[in-house]
């Protein structure tokens, strides 16, 4: 799986990154759930045929730990990519998540806008040209989980309701495990 390479070796990438800039004063330091904590909640979804097994990865370097899971589907043309990500309370892994969150944008290319799934804060993207759609939501200031699509004709509000699906609540009890 291409995708899964390159997630996996994003991971990695930003670890060593995050092991030169270092934690957050204001966030405890946690080891993130291992990455096989984080696969039953890559369920199957109605209406789309997984690919395969979820795959994950826990990775180390320095002291910076993250562990990610992912999941690829398909419904007709429509392909969807589900990845989690446990940034365990590493600043840097929610920062541009963060930031886009003080931003909204509309206009003839794309837009970008504030949502709220099961009361976590999220965004919700969308670039007409290419039909790439894409939610992210944050889930206890801990777990990113993003639903990135390719092929969906209108917007990525089906995305948003795909998100709904998941159990984001018993992810946030595992932050607080």
């Amino acid at each position: 799986m291409r995708k899964s390479r390159i997630a996996f070796l994003t991971i990695c990438l930003l670890a060593a990154t995050l092991s030169l800039v270092g934690f957050s004063p204001a966030q405890e330091k946690v080891d993130p759930v291992n990455w096989r904590e984080l696969v039953p909640f890559l369920i199957d979804i109605p209406g789309y045929d997984a690919e395969g097994d979820a795959e994950g990865a826990t990775t180390t370097m320095g002291s910076v730990k993250i562990s990610q899971a992912e999941r690829s589907y398909v419904s007709e043309e429509k392909e969807l990519q589900i990845e989690i990500i446990d940034g365990a309370n590493v600043s840097m892994v929610y920062q541009g998540f963060k930031m886009a969150m003080n931003f909204e944008l509309d206009n003839s290319e794309e837009y970008l806008k504030k949502v709220k799934i099961k009361g976590f804060p999220g965004i919700e993207q969308y670039n007409y040209e290419d039909q790439e759609a894409k939610v992210i939501v944050l889930i206890n200031d801990r777990f990113l989980m993003t639903f990135d699509g390719e092929k969906y004709p209108k917007d990525a509000s089906e995305l948003t309701k795909v998100a709904e699906m998941f159990d984001l609540n018993g992810m946030a009890d595992l932050a607080n495990k």
